[in-house]
Formats: structure tokens, C-alpha cells, sequence
């Protein structure tokens, strides 16, 4: 069997809807990582950035898209760009700052320098030693394909024939970005966490969707830290604010007995979590907002009451309830970076800014009791797939399976059902699917959900 033969066979099997198992090879083999970052990362629309992150003109960001690193650069003109941080000479990188504002982009070199826009404005003895023969417009900097905002956030894409960033995110998609973006008159907080983890980025991501490991793989997290958090029926005093009767969630909280709302999109994305109303408090957070009529009219009838993890496929983690967004970045089959953006209302006090940003530092990131205890579980996963007998073992995702019936309301496709592992299911079936390296118009056709999953 040829190499390319065995890769389309693997795939072909690798995912089973029907039977709730996933073929463990999908998790470190490296001829599929390097299919991924064609048929995946390649094409699909990634997030980048936050607007509020490059205010100014010259304001910049480096950002990956896969294995590549972009610079998202404020343009004179307002606008944003995002370049390829490769030198057109010998492709060096032309920055490397993380972050800043800048007149131009040099790279060190040979001093070629770029403007803003990415066009090559200065090489260093070019007359003496290149004479008339280079031609300087035909060497910018390389530019994504598209780039688009939704409600501030950033994406972009290599592929010209994507379709907009508003379609590829559909109701689905919208309605997660929507879940932290109508939170207020939302900012990005200063600094991103960054970490690596050995694990495969898959891994990283279907845990978003997993409501079933929490009791277990985050004890100790919650006799340590979340004792303060609230569950339990949630009341309204006279003036409309939320109370709680709830008990020590580190004693009562059991998410096995919890509703979950899992709402699945094309392309893969999907939102899964327990509602707006079996959501824990956190004090001195007011999430009185949830409840408003306006909030509600934004997000629809179903919508008002999502309030789960959302994946924007392939690697973008909305968590509404710490206004964060992660991506999971692959960097080899069996290597992953993690990164945490976190958000905050302008209009915030200074005491209630205090609490969410303790709040997000203590779960997620390198120093999160929460994040520390999924990676893990995420390595050994991963370490086992290694076993050529343990490989063989398939990963299963059998909570209900082919129970789960999708109801349509409000634009989207959605179930309601005790825990489950539908998000997760979903997040890999449409990965296969982009991996038999289907046109936008089949990829769509192959990723809207059906009536059961």
C-alpha cells in the first residue's frame, strides 16, 4: 500500500458516528498532522486578534495560523493587514517582537525593510549591488488571502476561495463569539498567557466539550479553589439581581446530573455546556446581564440560554463564563501551544476587573489549577498512542450516541440531553471531513448536521 493509499484508508475509517469511536492513530501520526496543516489550517478561517489589541496605527500582533506566524498590523489608513513574518529575501523572520507599534519592518539580516502594508521600501546597496534588476514591488511581504472581523474579533485565511468569515462562521459560530462579545463593551487584557504541552491538538480541544471529567480530573482544583463558587436553583431579589441558593460545589456539584445544551454548526464548529441557568456564580461578578431583555433579543430564544464552551473549528475556545478565548496551536503531531487571551469590559469597576482576572489567571494558563490538571491527562493520551498495541485500542465516545436528537429553532441546530460526548463527536466527524479534502460547497454539505448524533 503506498503512503498516500494508507493515509486515505486510515481517514476513511477513522471516525465512526454510528459506533462512537475514534481511531487513536489520528493522534500522533505525523504524515496526518502534516495532511492537517494543508486540508485544515491551510484553508479554514483562524482568529488572530482582538481589535482592541492594535488600537493605534502601527500597532502590531504576531499571531499563528498553524504553523505559520502573521503579523496583524493597524494600517494608516485604519484597516487591518496581516503578513506572513518571513523575509521575501532569505526568510528571516522581520520581527521579533511579539507585540508593539512600529514605522516599518526590518529584517536583521540583510536590512531589507518593509512598510507597514508589507511592501519592500529599503534594500541596503541595492543600486550598487543589484543594479536595475530588482524590482522591489514584485517582493512585499506575503499577505493572507482574507482577512474579516466579526463583533472586533480577527480572522483571517490562505485560502482565496474560503467563503466570508460570516458564512464560515454561520449561526452557530456567531452565537459563540456573540456569548463574550455582548458581555459589555468588551477589551482584551493585557498579555496572553503561552504555554506548550506534549500533547496532540486535538486532545486540547475536544476537552472544551467534556462536562464528564471535571469530578475526577479536577478534585482536588475544586476542594482547593472553587469552594467559593455557587450551583443550585437561582432566585432574583426585588431589584431583579440574580441570588442562589446553592451549596459548596466542591461537596454537591455533579456534572453527570447536569443538563447540558450542545448546539452544533457547519465546518465543526459547536457549543456545549449546562445552560444560562445551572451556570456557577462567582463572587463578586455580577452576571445579572444574562437575564436582561436585551441580551436575550440579541441572542434569539435558544440562544439566551447557551451559555457552554463554543470551538470555532478547528482551534478557537470561546469560555463565556471567564471571558477567555484559547487557541491550541498545533506545533507538531504530538506538541501543542496553548494560548489565553482574556477579556474585560471597559465600563468594569476596578475592584470587579480585579476579581475576573484572578479569576481567569486561576483557572486556565500555565497557572491554572484547572489547565495544569487537563494537560495531564491531554500528554498521557497522546504518549499512548505511541503503543503498537495500545494505538489499536479505539478512543470512544459512546455517551449517547444516536440518542441525541437535533431540534431547529432560531437558526440553529441543537440537543438537549444529560452530560454527553455530542460536541466532542461532532468536532471529530467534521474533522474527517476536512481531511477527505472536500470543496467549500461539499465540505458544507458534509458538515451540516443531520437529525441524530
Amino acid at each position: 500500500m503506498t503512503a498516500t493509499a494508507r493515509l486515505t484508508d486510515i481517514i476513511e475509517r477513522s471516525v465512526s458516528l454510528e459506533q462512537g469511536e475514534i481511531d487513536r492513530r489520528i493522534f500522533s501520526d505525523p504524515d496526518i498532522f502534516e495532511l492537517e496543516m494543508d486540508l485544515i489550517f491551510g484553508r479554514s478561517w483562524l482568529f488572530l486578534c482582538h481589535e482592541s489589541q492594535i488600537p493605534k496605527r502601527g500597532d502590531f500582533v504576531e499571531a499563528p495560523m498553524g504553523r505559520d506566524n502573521v503579523l496583524v498590523v493597524r494600517q494608516r489608513d485604519g484597516s487591518i493587514k496581516a503578513l506572513l513574518n518571513t523575509c521575501s529575501h532569505r526568510g528571516n523572520a522581520v520581527c521579533r517582537a511579539e507585540q508593539g507599534n512600529v514605522r516599518n519592518f526590518m529584517c536583521t539580516y540583510h536590512g531589507w525593510t518593509y512598510d507597514l502594508d508589507g511592501a519592500l521600501i529599503g534594500v541596503p546597496g541595492r543600486a550598487q549591488f543589484y543594479g536595475d534588476d530588482l524590482d522591489v514591488t514584485k517582493h512585499p511581504l506575503k499577505s493572507v488571502a482574507q482577512l474579516d472581523t466579526y463583533e472586533g474579533f480577527v480572522f483571517a485565511t490562505f485560502d482565496a476561495s474560503a467563503p466570508p468569515l460570516y458564512d464560515f462562521l454561520g449561526t452557530t459560530g456567531r452565537l459563540g463569539l456573540d456569548l463574550l462579545a455582548l458581555q459589555g463593551d468588551m477589551e482584551a487584557v493585557p498579555g496572553v498567557q503561552k504555554f506548550v504541552i506534549d500533547a496532540n491538538w486535538k486532545f486540547a480541544v475536544d476537552n472544551l466539550f467534556d462536562f464528564y471529567h471535571p469530578q475526577i480530573t479536577h478534585m482536588s482544583a475544586m476542594m482547593a479553589w472553587l469552594g467559593g463558587v455557587t450551583v443550585g436553583k437561582k432566585n432574583k431579589d426585588e431589584n431583579g439581581a440574580r441570588t442562589s441558593d446553592g451549596k459548596d460545589l466542591a461537596i454537591d456539584w455533579k456534572p453527570q446530573d447536569l443538563s447540558n445544551l450542545v448546539v452544533l454548526g457547519e465546518y465543526g464548529h459547536a457549543i456545549a455546556g449546562p445552560p444560562v441557568e445551572l451556570k456557577p456564580d462567582f463572587p463578586g461578578l455580577d452576571r445579572s446581564f444574562v437575564y436582561s431583555q436585551p441580551y436575550k433579543e440579541r441572542l434569539g430564544r435558544v440562544g439566551a440560554r447557551v451559555a457552554g464552551n463554543a470551538n470555532i473549528f478547528p482551534t478557537a475556545w470561546i469560555s463565556p463564563t471567564t471571558t477567555q478565548i484559547s487557541l491550541r496551536i498545533p506545533r507538531s503531531a504530538t506538541q501543542t501551544e496553548i494560548w489565553w487571551l482574556s477579556f474585560a469590559d471597559r465600563n468594569m469597576s476596578a475592584e470587579e476587573r480585579k476579581v475576573l482576572v484572578r479569576l481567569q489567571n486561576q483557572s486556565f494558563g500555565p497557572a491554572g489549577m484547572l489547565e495544569q490538571e487537563d494537560g495531564e491527562n491531554w500528554a498521557q493520551s497522546t504518549m499512548q498512542t505511541h503503543g503498537h498495541a495500545s494505538r489499536t485500542v479505539p478512543q470512544l465516545l459512546k455517551m449517547g450516541t444516536g440518542r441525541g436528537k437535533i431540534n431547529t429553532d432560531d437558526g440553529l441546530r441543537w440537543i438537549e440531553a444529560s452530560t454527553n460526548e455530542h460536541g466532542q463527536l461532532w468536532t471529530y466527524a467534521s474533522w474527517k471531513q476536512w481531511m477527505l479534502g472536500w470543496d467549500w460547497n461539499e465540505l458544507y454539505d458534509h458538515t451540516t448536521p443531520g437529525d441524530y448524533i
